[in-house]
């Protein structure tokens, strides 16, 4: 028997993207194969419509016309948010408000979704949180407040965060921006270390060269289109 191949992690038929009367993108056809590990990057000038395509993704943006389908469901539809349940997302980094958490404390909140609002966190989800936490590097940070982080160490505390989710596809938007050279160079590292071990399939935004460099594939953004780029 053939073994069944991973279903795709997002497809787009006669897709059209926009604001009030605006149309921000148009996405005549596309299809990103599926597979753990996986990663594929968004590229494109500001305004091209990467973010809002990421948004649609998550259902935070309604297709104005066209479908989208990620992981298998339709994108905003009935149904959808046991689909949401399988992806975890890491917004732009933005320093850390007021309230003092510890960065364990700040990733388990990527538990919520599970847990609940009054829920108490069980052993699997203490499980989850010191994996996501390894994987994103944040070993022996586990006790310090983010406030005391730099801004590479906050950035991989979202990213732990999505992670704790225990996710089948993982979307960044933009993870290393508003870094120095050496942050975004170990986020790309991360990215990196999360592709060859296979922990989940990604799906980011990025201008960065180096975090682009590691993408299986990627997807450009010009014009008000998107394509599958082909290296």
């Amino acid at each position: 028997m053939r073994p069944v191949p991973p279903a795709a992690l997002v497809e787009a038929e006669a897709l059209e993207l926009g604001y009030g009367r605006r149309t921000v993108l148009r996405v005549p056809r596309l299809r990103i194969e599926g597979g753990r590990g996986r990663t594929v990057g968004l590229r494109g000038p500001n305004g091209a419509g990467k973010s809002t395509f990421l948004k649609a993704c998550l259902g935070l943006v309604a297709p104005r016309s066209g479908s989208l389908r990620v992981l298998g469901a339709e994108s905003g539809k009935r149904g959808f948010r046991s689909t949401l349940a399988r992806i975890g997302y890491a917004p732009q980094s933005r320093p850390p408000g007021s309230l003092r958490l510890t960065v364990a404390e700040a990733v388990e909140l990527g538990r919520y979704g599970r847990v609940g609002l009054f829920g108490r966190a069980g052993p699997a989800d203490r499980r989850a949180v010191e994996v996501a936490l390894a994987l994103a590097g944040l070993d022996g940070l586990e006790d310090r407040a983010v406030q005391e982080l730099s801004g590479g160490q906050y950035q991989r505390v979202a990213i732990a965060r999505a992670l704790a989710a225990e996710p089948e596809l993982l979307m960044l938007d933009e993870p290393g921006s508003h870094l120095d050279a050496e942050g975004r160079r170990g986020v790309a590292e991360l990215v990196a270390g999360m592709a060859r071990k296979g922990a989940v399939s990604v799906l980011l935004v990025s201008h960065d060269a180096e975090v682009l460099a590691l993408c299986d594939c990627i997807v450009d953004f010009e014009g008000g289109a998107a394509m599958e780029g082909f290296r």
